[in-house]
């Protein structure tokens, strides 16, 4: 069985669902790595349910590679499966598991290419940086980013593994996410008078959120808005004193976050909610990161016509530096530069 298919079976057996423990995954990775001669440390959150883990292979010197990739993964509550979604399948040449994507393919990948590294005589180290609760707000990366800084040599860059169809992202949108409550008078439901129904509020304040998202300037520019959970009353027969929206926006520059922010709480301090007691608090907020590589649109042209693939999605720079190691990668992980002389990065890189 092929090496990089096995582990990922292995790692798609373990649910992390990031409500869930990784421990688990986290220690049958270190035993891995461990056995294969790595220098594993793991970091555990404060209630030690959960692990970021960082390894290193080569020498202990500065402009290494760090591969890196979460463990967590979206849950599959109210969702129909063919197969178990924990037990990897394979059907007409594709593998089917929660997370054999979003990120344990790579991550499988990674360590099933150890071997080769092993093999190597490294001028370069190789990091390992796999972190816990990406997906709820990429909560572990932060320890993990602060012991990369603060205890190995400093890196060259880092490849995040993310399914990207090998297309290399220098940016990403920002994330906010928030909860928004309305209280208002429950009442029996034969007098609605009496009462101010908080779901009647949260309800329109749902297809404000819809009409926002269609904004010329928020829809022409990348922007996503998405309503993830609605919950309020206590039974049909009571006019609904409580209601609550999970919502999140996602966009690509400041100024377009600033748009929603100002129209959203206009409309939450307008005259429509006046008899409700209204809150919204910000749960989760990520800004936008873009990468900043100066390269000529001569040297840009000419890599990209040598790498003879699609366009990535983020055109500036990083994509066209790296695009040969990455395409190597996906055929075996063979990092040549770290058995030699590495390329000459940009003075923009960090």
């Amino acid at each position: 069985m092929n090496t990089s298919v096995s582990i990922l079976r292995q790692l798609v057996s373990f649910d992390t669902t990031s409500r869930n423990s990784n421990l688990p995954l986290i220690e049958w990775v270190a035993d891995y790595l461990n056995t294969r001669g790595a220098r594993v440390e793991l970091l555990h959150n404060v209630s030690r349910n959960k692990a970021n883990l960082l390894a290193s292979i080569g020498p202990e010197q500065e402009g290494g590679v760090v591969l890196s990739g979460h463990t967590d993964v979206v849950p599959v509550d109210g969702q129909e499966w063919s197969s178990d979604p924990f037990a990897l399948v394979e059907r007409s040449g594709r593998l089917y598991g929660r997370g054999s994507s979003d990120m344990k393919g790579f991550i499988a990948s990674s360590l099933a290419a150890l071997e080769n590294w092993r093999a190597m005589k490294l001028l370069r180290p190789l990091h390992f940086a796999f972190s816990y609760d990406e997906e709820i707000g990429c909560f572990g990366a932060h320890s993990l980013v602060d012991r990369i800084v603060g205890n190995i040599p400093k890196p060259a860059f880092a490849i995040i593994g993310e399914p990207t169809d090998m297309r290399i992202g220098v940016a990403h949108n920002g994330v906010t996410g928030s909860h928004t409550s309305f209280r208002g008078v429950a009442a029996h439901a034969s007098d609605p008078s009496r009462g101010v129904n908080a779901i009647d509020a949260a309800a329109s304040f749902v297809r404000l959120l819809r009409e926002v998202a269609k904004l010329p300037q928020i829809a022409d520019n990348g922007c996503t808005l998405n309503v993830g959970r609605i919950a309020g009353g206590a039974a049909t027969n009571i006019i609904a004193e409580r209601c609550s929206v999970r919502w999140e926006y996602r966009t690509a520059r400041a100024q377009d976050a600033a748009v929603i922010q100002e129209t959203i709480a206009d409309y939450l301090e307008g005259d429509a909610f006046a008899t409700l007691d209204v809150t919204s608090e910000i749960e989760l907020d990520v800004p936008q990161r873009k990468l900043n590589v100066l390269i000529s649109d001569a040297e840009m042209a000419g890599r990209k016509a040598a790498w003879k693939r699609p366009e990535p999605r983020f055109e500036r720079g990083f994509g066209a530096l790296f695009s040969r190691h990455i395409t190597q990668a996906n055929k075996g992980c063979d990092f040549d530069f770290l058995e030699g002389t590495a390329p000459t990065p940009d003075p923009e890189i960090h």
